[in-house]
């Protein structure tokens, strides 16, 4: 009996479908076309096998390229030529910040800043440079400098300040206080009558202002020494260990500190840093051992930690920022002092720590004293900048930043 074929449907064929040997290089995409195309494939009955004639076309000849820079040099109009991208209201606001806190990285001053100015019976200049690390590499100037800020001028003030930040978020703090101290200060001292309480106040805000920021202020924060002078009366309010000396001539010279550094092993800062359960040790090495020198002596300055963990290890007392530090009893408190400025003041000096830390005050008031004849007060802040970097360089390999402001008290 004649046995009738039974046609074989396209899902029998693709299943029954074994890959065929071909000996080319699109060997795996041959069962693929075939199974699109099965008209182009016969089944054999004996071998149970689909034979094709399909022929795949050559690849053409590749072409070497001896130098990659063939492949993408093909542009030759103006470079940032790209097409523009629509952002959010949000994402327009993570790049605003992103790209400020590049800028603000960038705070290097391989040469020192300068800044020269005349306010009626005051001439002042200032000068900043950034630090170096041990191999001399050169890190980000974290010092900022307030000079006479118009909104504060606008109330009748005159505004010098220096701010030494600290910590990985140090340049960042201290550009912060830089811009809202003074907007502060210029709002609540308007028609002020307790001038002292309106300064306290400015400053409670701008820490605030701070904790409340993007900016992480656990590890962070910054010092901050200001002067507000007004005809004959200095204000000034001080934060940390930046300092400023005024210097007069009264049989002699002699200086007059116009502020206190905040020090742990100061008593009455020691005190208030107990009481908040705070500790005041030097630093300790592994297994928490006193790292002393060959005489046996305790190396290195006094420090705040927490009572239980061996953190933050701050070097002040009083800081803007460094929430870590508050719980253990640094305060963003100003210490406030009114002088008053007479015929035989002749000038002032605020600088940051890097001034201080191997200058005395009277060693600083020597180097001004030459120029005080010449009414240069810029020569004496460049002086001032060399003869610490000096000092720097002749005890330690290392560098902290220096910032500093000269005011010359004209008559």
């Amino acid at each position: 009996m004649h046995q009738q074929s039974v046609p074989i449907t396209r899902l029998q064929r693709e299943y029954r479908l074994k890959p065929l040997e071909f000996s080319s290089p699109q060997k795996e995409n041959i069962q693929r076309i075939v199974s699109r195309y099965p008209e182009s494939a016969d089944y054999n009955s004996n071998s149970g096998k689909y034979q094709t004639n399909l022929s795949l076309p050559a690849l053409p000849p590749l072409k070497k390229m001896n130098k990659i820079e063939q492949t993408i040099s093909i542009y030759k109009g103006k470079a940032n030529r790209l097409p523009s991208i629509q952002f959010t209201s949000s994402e327009q606001q993570l790049q605003r910040k992103k790209q400020i806190q590049e800028i603000d990285g960038m705070r290097k001053s391989i040469t020192p800043e300068k800044r020269l100015g005349k306010r009626n019976s005051l001439l002042f200049a200032m000068r900043t440079k950034a630090g170096c690390q041990p191999n001399k590499a050169t890190k980000i100037n974290q010092d900022a400098a307030i000079v006479c800020p118009k909104n504060v001028e606008s109330v009748g003030y005159k505004l010098f300040a220096v701010c030494d930040g600290h910590g990985l978020n140090g340049h960042m703090v201290s550009n912060q206080i830089k811009q809202q101290l003074p907007k502060h200060l210029g709002r609540l001292l308007k028609d002020a009558e307790n001038i002292e309480n309106q300064i306290q106040k400015a400053f409670t805000i701008t820490n605030r202002e701070l904790w409340n920021s993007e900016i992480d202020t656990n590890l962070s924060g910054s010092t901050t020494v200001s002067l507000l002078i007004t005809k004959d009366i200095i204000y000034s309010a001080n934060v940390g260990d930046s300092r400023a000396i005024m210097c007069r001539f009264d049989d002699g010279w002699k200086v007059v500190p116009l502020s206190r550094d905040h020090k742990p092993d100061d008593s009455e800062e020691k005190k208030k840093i107990l009481e908040a359960g705070g500790r005041v040790e030097q630093q300790k090495g592994l297994l928490l051992i006193k790292l002393i020198d060959l005489y046996g002596n305790p190396i290195g300055p006094f420090r705040v930690w927490l009572s239980y963990i061996q953190a933050p290890g701050l070097a002040m007392s009083r800081s803007l920022g460094d929430k870590v530090g508050a719980q253990a009893g640094v305060t963003a408190e100003p210490e406030i002092k009114q002088y008053t400025i007479t015929g035989q003041d002749h000038f002032i000096v605020v600088a940051s720590d890097g001034v201080w830390e191997y200058l005395s005050n009277e060693e600083v008031m020597s180097i001004v004293i030459p120029y005080l004849e010449k009414d240069n007060p810029e020569q004496a802040a460049e002086r001032i900048i060399i003869e610490a970097t000096q000092a720097w360089r002749r005890n330690s390999l290392a560098r902290d930043d220096i910032t500093c402001i000269v005011i010359f008290l004209q008559k």
